[in-house]
């Protein structure tokens, strides 16, 4: 069982100092054998990564805190490697929205999962996802607004052109908290008052209060595709290997045999029903020739 942990920390860093900070990142990673991908940046640190063991992620925490402070860690796991590599990367965006000039310092409304229900129940409220339609397709909180984002700097645009009254109380959420941080401040930089904020995201809320108002899986950007309630790798759902989006279409390949997932739109679009890139290009060969026989 490999221990996965999604995290983020908003802290200024110098910009000298990022290749260094970098360089030792990377080393101490390697040394205990993590997986996964860690963003460094001017604003902080962003990252999703993987361990064999409890004993060796505590050592990939406390050295992060040990740099940035106190961190929120969303924890789950896989029954396989999620990762096949260890990368860490220096990003002008920690998390990218397409403008360096809004980064989040400290806590902005944020409400914990048990606030965010009560204020559900009990108050007049706006619900919106701040994250993409193929993430929001496999799973989405009771009554939220699904803004059709292709990618996260679609948001700005998207905030200008809604229809949401700028009085209303919004409570915003994404996978782990991270969009959120900037999503509030963009909302709150075009009028809008009352901005809240899942804290942890989607998946604090899970491991917090399972059987509430969470509807579906929460895609995860790994191999494990999505995870469940539960935190535990999705069962149902594979990447489509046409278009990168979650699939839950068992398929037999039509080229090599083997069983496969692939995307509904994909299966409605395409012209045959294959495993991968290489064997829709054989496949596509032999249809080809089939009508040019014919």
């Amino acid at each position: 069982m490999f221990h996965v942990s999604a995290h983020y920390k908003f802290k200024p860093l110098a910009k000298e100092d990022l290749d260094d900070l970098r360089k030792d990142l990377l080393v101490f990673g390697e040394k205990i054998e993590m997986s996964g991908l860690v963003l460094v940046g001017a604003e902080g640190l962003n990252g999703t990564v993987a361990a064999a063991s409890e004993e060796t992620l505590n050592l990939w925490k406390e050295k992060l805190e040990s740099i940035f402070g106190d961190i929120t860690f969303k924890d789950s796991f896989s029954e396989t490697q999620p990762f096949k590599r260890w990368f860490v990367k220096i990003r002008d965006e920690i998390v990218s929205l397409g403008d360096t000039s809004i980064v989040p310092d400290g806590k902005n409304n944020h409400l914990s999962p048990q606030q965010w229900d009560a204020m559900i129940d009990n108050e007049d409220v706006v619900i919106l996802d701040a994250r993409n339609t193929y993430e929001t397709e496999i799973g989405i909180f009771e009554g939220a607004i699904d803004p059709k984002l292709g990618c996260f700097q679609d948001f700005p645009e998207y905030v200008k052109t809604c229809d949401i009254p700028k009085d209303k109380k919004v409570l915003m959420y994404c996978t782990g908290g991270i969009r959120c941080e900037k999503a509030s401040m963009e909302m709150q930089r075009q009028g809008y008052e009352n901005v809240f904020q899942l804290d942890g995201g989607i998946l604090r809320y899970m491991k917090e209060r399972p059987q509430k108002k969470w509807k579906g899986e929460c895609f995860v950007f790994d191999h494990r595709v999505a995870v469940n309630k539960d935190l535990l790798p999705s069962k149902r759902y594979g990447l489509c290997p046409h278009c990168g989006d979650p699939g839950d279409r068992c398929i037999t390949c039509e080229q090599c045999q083997k069983p496969s997932m692939m995307c509904v739109r994909c299966i409605e679009s395409l012209n045959h029903q294959t495993c991968s890139k290489d064997c829709a290009y054989r496949r596509n060969r032999v249809l080809q020739k089939e009508a040019l026989v014919r």
